[in-house]
C-alpha cells in the first residue's frame, strides 16, 4: 500500500478539521447551550479528537508495517 497516498489523505482530513474548527470559532453568535454544558461538550470534543488522532496514528503504523 502506498503510504504517500495515506499521508496525503490524512493531511487533507487534518486541513478539513482545521477549517471546520476555524468556522466554529467564527460563528456570529454563541451556542444556544448553557456555559457549563458547552464546556463539557468542548472537553468531550477534545477527548474524541485525541482518540481519533491516536487511532489514525496506530492505523498508519500498522499500514506502514504491512508494506515491506
Amino acid at each position: 500500500m502506498d503510504t504517500q497516498r495515506i499521508d496525503q489523505a490524512l493531511a487533507r482530513l487534518d486541513a478539513a478539521l482545521t477549517r471546520v474548527e476555524a468556522a466554529a470559532r467564527n460563528l456570529p453568535k454563541p451556542p444556544a447551550v448553557p456555559p457549563e454544558e458547552f464546556d463539557e461538550l468542548r472537553q468531550r470534543h477534545d477527548r474524541l479528537k485525541s482518540t481519533v488522532a491516536s487511532s489514525l496514528k496506530q492505523l498508519d503504523e500498522i499500514l506502514a508495517g504491512a508494506n515491506p
